[in-house]
C-alpha cells in the first residue's frame, strides 16, 4: 500500500540554517536569494528551531526591524524532527497528524542531515490514491480567504493569521486578480513595507486558478507546472471559490490512505465478528438441546407397546399422535426406516434392569440426522419392570459442532500461521505450533509472559502506541512489524491482533496471528536492487540515474547551484577482454566503479550505462573548474596499473563534461552535450576531458 522509500531518500540534504543570533534580515535576505520556504535554526549541528514563511507573517503588524531583531526570537521552537531512515509513509503520516509542512531530518546522532516538505512528499506519494478521480472541490480549503483590492496588507496578514490560510486572494467582482502568499510576506517584510499599505500596490498580479470540477491530478500538475504551492480555486464562471494548497494535497493523502486503512479493517473485524457468534451460538443451541428442547420422549409398558410420546417424538416420526399410541416400538422404527438391530438389544437389556444408549444415523426426507437413543427401565421398588422410558435426541448440530471445532483446533494445531492467545492483560494463555516455529520459543518458555520478549527494538514508542490506540478504537490491528526469534535473528512479520470481548464487553482475549514474511521482504529488496542497480559493479543503472539527474536538476531550481555531469567511456577496454578474456575485463569495470566511488562525494551519483560506459552526477558545482578538477582526477585514478593474479592491466579514460548552468534544465539535452563532448574527447586523442 505503501512505498518502501524512506525518508532519506526524498528530502533534501545540507537544508540552510542559522543560529539563534541571526539576524532576520539576513534570514529574509537568503530565503528570497534562494527562493526556500524556511531555514533551521540550530546549536551547532543540533536543529532547536526553524523559522518559516509562515513565522515572517508577524514581522510586519509587529513593526519588527528585521536589521536589530534575531530570528530565535520569531522561530517556531520545539521543532519536529525524524531519523533519516524512517518509513516514508510514517513520515507524512506525522506531517499530516501534527498538521506541518516541514520535517527537520536528522542522522542517527540527532544533528541536522536534511529537510522535507509538502513539495517533497507530493513527488513520491498520493497520485495512485487519487488517479485522476478525487475533484479539487473535495480537497479545498473552503474557509473565508479573499479581500477586495480596497483592503489592506494589515487586513491580508490578520486574515491568513485567522483563517489559517497559506494565502489571501484579491478579488474584484468575486473574481481573482492578484495574490498575497506567505512567501510574498517574507519579500514585504524585507523590504519594510508599512501595514496600512494597499493589496493592490504590493499584489502579485499573476494568480493561477483551477476550476473546482476538475481533478485533484490535474491540479497537482498545473502547480508543478507553474512552480507554485498554492492554486485559487473558481466556479465554471470564475467567481473565486476557495484555496487548494500542496499542504491539502497531503492531508488529504493521508485521510485517504487511513480511510481504506479503516474500511478494510473493519470488514474483516465483521467478518471475525459473525464467525464468533455463530460459533457461540451453535454452543448454545446444542446445550439446550441437550438438555430439553427438542427431545423426543417415549415411554412404552413390558410388552413394548408405546402409551405415551411428547410432540416431539410425534414430529420425528412424522405420525400423529393418535396414530403411534399402542403401536410397537419395533413397528415403528421399521416403519419410518429407522435400524432396529441396535433398538432389541437395548429393549433386551433394559428388561433386566440396565440402561442402554446408542447412535443411529437416519434420513428424513432429504436430510441425514445423527440420533442418541437412550432406554432406560421404569422398575417399582421391588424391582418389577413396569415399562421403559426412551428419550431420542436429535445431535445433528452438536456433531456438526463438534466436528468444527476439530476443524478449528486442527487449523491452530497445523496452520502455517504462528497464532498467540493472551488473557486481557496481554499475558500469554497459549500458542501453536507454528509460534514455535517461527521464534524458537516452546509455549512453557513464553506461557504467562508478555509478546514484547519478542521486540527486536526497531519499532518505536510512537509505534506501538498507534497500535494500542487502534485496538482500544476499533479492537483491531493489522501491519507490519520486526521481532527477534529466541537465537537473536530478526524477523519480518504480518501481524493481525483482533480484541474478543465478554458478554459485558469487557476484553476477554487478544488474538494474534503473524506470517514470517522476512524471505519475501528479501527477495522484494533484491528485485528493487537488481531494477535500479547494474549486477557487475553495483552501481545505479540507467533507470536509476535518470531519475537521479531529473531529481537534481528540480532541485536546483529551488537552490540556484548548478549539476556537472561527466560521460566517461574507458579507452583499450576491448583490448583487456580480447588479451585476457572476459573476467579480466569484468574486474578491470569493477575496479573502475570503485575508483569512481573513492574519488567523488557521497552525494554525487555514480552509474554504469552499459558496457565500458560510466557517469557522474556532481551536485552543487559552482564554477566549470570544479568539474574540471574532478574530471582530470578521475582520469589519473583510472589510468592506475590493475593486478590480477600474474597480469597488470591498464585502461584510461575520456571524459566528456556538461554544465547545467551552461547547458540548461532539460535532463535529455544535457545528457546529450555531455555525449558529445565524450566523442570529441575520444577524436583528440583519448585519454583527457573536454567540456561541451
Amino acid at each position: 500500500m505503501y512505498t518502501s522509500m524512506s525518508l532519506n531518500e526524498i528530502c533534501s540534504s545540507n537544508p540552510i540554517s542559522v543560529s539563534q543570533d541571526t539576524m532576520l534580515s539576513d534570514v529574509l535576505e537568503v530565503m528570497a536569494n534562494m527562493t526556500i520556504s524556511s531555514v533551521v535554526v540550530v546549536e551547532g549541528r543540533r536543529p532547536v528551531g526553524i523559522f518559516t514563511e509562515r513565522d515572517a507573517l508577524r514581522i510586519i503588524p509587529e513593526l519588527l526591524d528585521p536589521s536589530v531583531t534575531k530570528v530565535g526570537s520569531l522561530m517556531s521552537g520545539n521543532p519536529v524532527v525524524a531519523p533519516k531512515h524512517l518509513d516514508l509513509f510514517e513520515a507524512y503520516h506525522i506531517c499530516a497528524q501534527k498538521n506541518i509542512r516541514h520535517l527537520i531530518v536528522v542522522n542517527d546522532e540527532g544533528d541536522l542531515h536534511g529537510i522535507a516538505s509538502d513539495t517533497d512528499f507530493m513527488k513520491v506519494l498520493g497520485l495512485d490514491v487519487f488517479s485522476g478521480q478525487e475533484k479539487v472541490e473535495n480537497v479545498m480549503s473552503t474557509d473565508a480567504s479573499s479581500l477586495s483590492v480596497h483592503a489592506s496588507l494589515n487586513d491580508a496578514i490578520v486574515l491568513m493569521v485567522k483563517s489559517n490560510a497559506r494565502a489571501v486572494v484579491i478579488t474584484d467582482a468575486g473574481k481573482p486578480v492578484g495574490i498575497i502568499t506567505e512567501r510574498d510576506l517574507v519579500r514585504l517584510g524585507r523590504n519594510h513595507v508599512a501595514s496600512n499599505t494597499l493589496l493592490a500596490d504590493v499584489m502579485s498580479n499573476v494568480v493561477v486558478t483551477v476550476q473546482r470540477s476538475r481533478s485533484t491530478y490535474f491540479a497537482i500538475e498545473l502547480m508543478r507546472q507553474h512552480q507554485i504551492r498554492t492554486l485559487a480555486v473558481v466556479d465554471e464562471d470564475g467567481v473565486f471559490q476557495g484555496l487548494l494548497t500542496e499542504h491539502d494535497v497531503v492531508k488529504k493523502i493521508e485521510n485517504r490512505y487511513v480511510s481504506i486503512l479503516n474500511t478494510i479493517i473493519k470488514r474483516q473485524a465483521h467478518d471475525i465478528e459473525r464467525i464468533r457468534q455463530e460459533l457461540d451460538e451453535k454452543h448454545v443451541l446444542s446445550a439446550v438441546l441437550h438438555e430439553s428442547l427438542g427431545v423426543c420422549l417415549i415411554i412404552a409398558d413390558p410388552a413394548n407397546n408405546v402409551r405415551y410420546l411428547n410432540p416431539a417424538a410425534s414430529a420425528l416420526f412424522g405420525l400423529t399422535h393418535e396414530s403411534i399410541v399402542g403401536e410397537h416400538l419395533e413397528l415403528l422404527f421399521d416403519k419410518i426406516g429407522m435400524a432396529t438391530e441396535e433398538l432389541r438389544v437395548a429393549l433386551d437389556k433394559a428388561k433386566h434392569g440396565t440402561i442402554y444408549e446408542f447412535d443411529i444415523t437416519h434420513q428424513i426426507r432429504n436430510d441425514i440426522v445423527h440420533l442418541h437413543v437412550r432406554i432406560a427401565p421404569i422398575q417399582d421398588q421391588n424391582n418389577h419392570l413396569l415399562g421403559f422410558v426412551q428419550t431420542i435426541q436429535d445431535e445433528t448440530e452438536k456433531k456438526l459442532s463438534e466436528r468444527k471445532l476439530k476443524q478449528a483446533a486442527s487449523i491452530f494445531e497445523n496452520t502455517i500461521e504462528g497464532t498467540i492467545i493472551t488473557d486481557a492483560d496481554v499475558n500469554i494463555l497459549s500458542v501453536n505450533p507454528a509460534f514455535t516455529r517461527i521464534t524458537g520459543y516452546e509455549e512453557e518458555e513464553v506461557r504467562g509472559k508478555n509478546p514484547n520478549i519478542l521486540s527486536s527494538g526497531r519499532q518505536d514508542n510512537a509505534f506501538f502506541k498507534r497500535l494500542w490506540e487502534s485496538l482500544q478504537t476499533s479492537g483491531y490491528w493489522q501491519g507490519e512489524l520486526w521481532n527477534r526469534r529466541k537465537s537473536g535473528e530478526t524477523y519480518a512479520e504480518w501481524l493481525t491482533i483482533s480484541v474478543i470481548l465478554d458478554a459485558d464487553d469487557k476484553v476477554k482475549n487478544y488474538i494474534a496471528v503473524f506470517a514470517d514474511i522476512t524471505s519475501s521482504k528479501i527477495a522484494h529488496d533484491e528485485f528493487e536492487f537488481l531494477a535500479h542497480h547494474d549486477p557487475l559493479t553495483k552501481l545505479p543503472n540507467r533507470l536509476l540515474f535518470n531519475a537521479r539527474l531529473s531529481h537534481s536538476l528540480s532541485r536546483i531550481k529551488r537552490t540556484g547551484d548548478n549539476v556537472a555531469l561527466l560521460m566517461i567511456d574507458l579507452d583499450g577496454f576491448k583490448f583487456i577482454n580480447d588479451q585476457f578474456g572476459h573476467q579480466a575485463g569484468d574486474r578491470v569495470l569493477e575496479v573502475v566503479a570503485e575508483r569512481l566511488l573513492a574519488n567523488t562525494r557521497s552525494e554525487d551519483t555514480v552509474a554504469r550505462l552499459g558496457g565500458d560506459e560510466f557517469v557522474v552526477v556532481l551536485e552543487d558545482i559552482m564554477e566549470i573548474t570544479g568539474a574540471t578538477d574532478i574530471a582530470h582526477k578521475l582520469i589519473q585514478e583510472i589510468s592506475q596499473p590493475i593486478v590480477m593474479g600474474v597480469n597488470k592491466m591498464t585502461v584510461t579514460a575520456s571524459v566528456g563534461i556538461a554544465l547545467s548552468s551552461m547547458i540548461g534544465d532539460n535532463p535529455k539535452l544535457l545528457i546529450s552535450s555531455a555525449d558529445d563532448a565524450l566523442y570529441r574527447a575520444k577524436d583528440a586523442g583519448k585519454n583527457k576531458f573536454i567540456c561541451a
